[in-house]
């Protein structure tokens, strides 16, 4: 009776806008950000009635109330790009093109680790005043673009702690602590790391409480919280029962905050929105199946790779295991040929394994390969004389195919280097700059400059270390490079002084990814007639796309599993501006860019254009889904699938297939946003730009239905990373005052994408940005 009593408070005191009158702008927005959260469960449970004797009401009454009821549902939101968190909270965070495009990424060439989800070194880095915002605000800093937080002023914004996180308030800590312990015992408070330790639910209160304290403060405009609650919990199991008391706590939560802003000065102005990253392929009869890549890429038919990951892999979940502050794990080969016993200078794969539908996966260069196991046998072995001078010519001659191209490589870098030490230099005047104070005003405590002086720190401290780490890759391939036959003289060195540790080198090409050098052959090295090195006798090579799509499960024990993990590869073809799709040879495609037009075109092996046929990646030529916008569904759209068409007709036409957005989400995912002209770059827009590209992947592995890759712990409950529906649809819904003009009790049929999100808030709150590369939601600022 409470709870229908505040119900019917809340109407009283928060209706709908006037449609008739003018839409006044939102003057103070609240976001709850709900990691991972599904529409299609969300909207089912709130239609469920809540058992005998409630018969009227719905599970999710306060949902119900504050946005199916008197708010605006989304019906149709989809996460742009992979439905994984790190980049899809940074989409709705910023408004812009993707800059981060996994959970963890790696530099290429320096092999520093870019972990997006770790909190724990955050936290304690922030204590030490070592770091101030989380690494994923930090590189977007880096990037230069703002955070829809940064719009607003330290004073004016509530932030939880999150992925894109500013800053730490370290005095809610304590009270955080005091409720953890006051509500539990000692041994509940350790116990059972794998379900989440319990302290955690103490911190999101106390995080609330933050929230609903500033609720009262006018001078606060943009609030928002975070909760990784359901996520956590949907990944662990697909039980309903389970799934829905989540959902309780989570409307509970809704319930909470909208009375809290019904009661606070700003009640009529102000604008409640819940929003989820992405979905979860979740399902209650089968559990979601794991795959080892590690386990693979280390034994021999995945190459025998010594692994690089963020985190232990499950069989070494001992003490280690449990470390917080761990993001570089190199698991070893015992079956490594050439690389023995040097794992931890030599990693030749890295693994990002999160969210887990999907993989990205860096292999070392394939040059650098042949390059050390040539060296390895000139500088190791005695070679009989003629196998010493194939082996010689080999070589120089590979060093020679790569010697201009990598010239170039080091040149442009160097520059850029030299550019970064004069920022580096202009940066200490302005650290130096700063008052040498030990203590700060109150006022400036509010302000949150000490904040902003800590941050010039990091930036500066940031700037050397990967000057550093650079100049070392540098050294190493200048020396490489200027090998000359005529003075080569293997005793001068080292192995690391020609090959750099802890680096995988330039990206690979398709053609490397598909004749890709493991090791020497059985044999060894072995003399063509010619007294050339017979290439294909002295190396085994791998075909990574035939191997990946070739794994499959001895023992599959569900039969609603297909076989094999692999779904489908992707890969950037650069010179195309296009993403490689592939099943197989006879299922591949290209999927074409011009401007905001994309093209899907199935290829052969060639990369040329080939006839339509079922089973191409996506499915879009058999999906009853599809939604072609006119003609003869069945006859003309082969016709209107071979066509250019731009991404508002596309996601119109695929949002509800089973792989959803997946033609616009790998665009995304594996080119390049629309970038300033070659013209108008300078140095520091040429250095951004190549570590965002030493950060990709050279594969994108798709996962089948309900496979999963993390071998941290394989989730039996459900799993996102794919581009399949149920992991990219995800939730919007808003509710407001009286005179934010927001409409009561609409639904919105209409697809949008994570690009929406921030002009649409910007718009309600009368601050339109015309740059910003999404479309409003027009239903929802332009009500009828």
């Amino acid at each position: 009776m409470r709870t229908i009593a505040l119900l019917c408070l809340s109407t009283a005191l928060v209706s709908a806008a006037d449609l008739s009158t003018a839409r006044a702008k939102v003057q103070r927005v609240v976001i709850l950000k709900v990691d991972g959260l599904p529409e299609n469960l969300l909207e089912r449970s709130v239609k469920e009635t809540s058992g005998s004797g409630r018969d009227s009401h719905s599970r999710l009454p306060w949902i119900q109330h504050v946005f199916a009821q008197n708010g605006v549902w989304m019906e149709n939101f989809y996460v742009r790009g992979l439905s994984l968190s790190a980049p899809s909270w940074s989409l709705l965070d910023s408004g812009r093109h993707l800059q981060i495009r996994g959970n963890v990424e790696y530099d290429r060439y320096t092999l520093r680790a870019y972990d997006y989800l770790n909190f724990f070194p955050f936290y304690f880095s922030y204590a030490a005043s070592k770091q101030v915002d989380m690494p994923a605000a930090e590189l977007m800093d880096e990037a230069g673009v703002p955070l829809l937080v940064d719009r607003f002023p330290y004073q004016q914004r509530f932030q939880s702690p999150q992925l894109l996180q500013r800053g730490l308030r370290l005095s809610s800590l304590p009270a955080a602590l005091k409720r953890a312990v006051g509500a539990s015992s000692p041994k509940d408070f350790l116990d059972e790391w794998n379900i989440g330790l319990p302290w955690a639910g103490s911190w999101y209160r106390q995080n609330e409480a933050d929230l609903i304290s500033s609720l009262n403060d006018p001078q606060v405009h943009y609030l928002d919280y975070f909760t990784g609650e359901y996520d956590h919990l949907g990944h662990l199991t697909g039980d309903r029962v389970s799934q829905l008391h989540a959902l309780e706590d989570l409307d509970a939560l809704v319930g909470r905050i909208w009375n809290a802003i019904v009661a606070s000065p700003q009640a009529a102005n102000t604008a409640l929105v819940l929003v989820s990253d992405h979905g979860m392929n979740t399902s209650e009869t089968i559990f979601s199946q794991g795959f080892s890549l590690v386990d693979w890429f280390n034994s021999p038919a995945g190459g025998a790779h010594h692994v690089l990951t963020n985190r232990h892999p499950l069989t070494e979940f001992k003490l280690k295991g449990l470390d917080p502050f761990v993001s570089e794990v190199i698991t070893p080969s015992p079956d490594s040929e050439y690389l023995a016993g040097q794992a931890d200078q030599y990693p030749t794969v890295m693994l990002d394994l999160d969210g887990n539908e999907r993989a990205g996966i860096g292999l070392r260069n394939n040059t650098f390969n042949v390059l050390q196991i040539l060296l390895d046998q000139l500088i190791q072995k005695r070679l009989p004389g003629p196998v010493r001078n194939a082996a010689l010519s080999a070589l120089f001659s590979t060093l020679d195919k790569v010697r201009a191209e990598w010239r170039r490589d080091v040149d442009d870098l160097s520059e850029e280097l030299t550019a970064l030490d004069a920022r580096i230099e202009a940066q200490q005047k302005l650290v130096d700059a700063q008052p040498k104070k030990k203590k700060w005003t109150p006022e400036q405590l509010s302000r949150g400059l000490d904040k902003d002086a800590r941050r010039e720190i990091v930036r500066l401290n940031a700037w050397r270390a990967e000057r550093k780490a650079y100049s070392e890759y540098v050294a190493v391939l200048w020396r490489l490079l200027d090998l000359k036959p005529a003075d080569f003289d293997p005793g001068k060195f080292k192995m690391t002084e020609l090959i750099p540790p802890k680096s995988l080198g330039p990206a690979n090409s398709m053609w490397d990814l598909r004749h890709y050098v493991t090791g020497r052959a059985p044999g060894g090295l072995v003399v063509a007639e010619d007294g050339s090195l017979d290439w294909d006798r002295s190396f085994h090579t791998l075909d990574y796309f035939s191997a990946l799509r070739s794994i499959s499960a001895r023992n599959n024990v569900q039969p609603g599993l297909a076989p094999k993990p692999v779904d489908f590869i992707a890969i950037r073809i650069p010179d195309r501006n296009a993403v490689l799709v592939w099943r197989d040879d006879a299922h591949q495609a290209l999927i074409l860019t011009r401007g905001s037009e994309i093209r899907y075109q199935p290829v052969n092996s060639n990369l040329e254009p080939a006839p339509w046929t079922p089973g191409l990646p996506l499915e879009l030529l058999e999906d009853p889904q599809l939604k072609i916008p006119s003609g003869d569904r069945e006859t003309h759209r082969e016709e209107w699938l071979s066509q250019w068409h731009d991404e508002r007709e596309w996601l119109e036409a695929v949002h509800q297939t089973r792989y959803s957005n997946g033609i616009i989400g790998l665009t995304e995912e594996l080119l390049d946003p629309p970038s300033t002209s070659d013209d108008d770059r300078n140095l520091g827009d040429r250095y951004r730009e190549r570590k965002r590209n030493l950060r990709r992947a050279d594969l994108l592995l798709l996962a089948n239905d309900h496979w999963n890759f993390n071998v941290r712990g394989f989730n039996p409950g459900g799993n996102h990373g794919s581009f399949l529906r149920q992991s990219t649809h995800s939730v919007l819904l808003f509710a407001g005052g009286k005179d934010t003009g927001i409409p009561a009790g609409l639904r919105v049929e209409t697809p949008y994408d994570s690009l929406s999100f921030v002009p649409t808030i910007l718009n309600l709150m009368g601050r339109p940005e015309a740059d910003l590369p999404g479309p409003v939601i027009k239903e929802l600022v332009e009500p009828r």
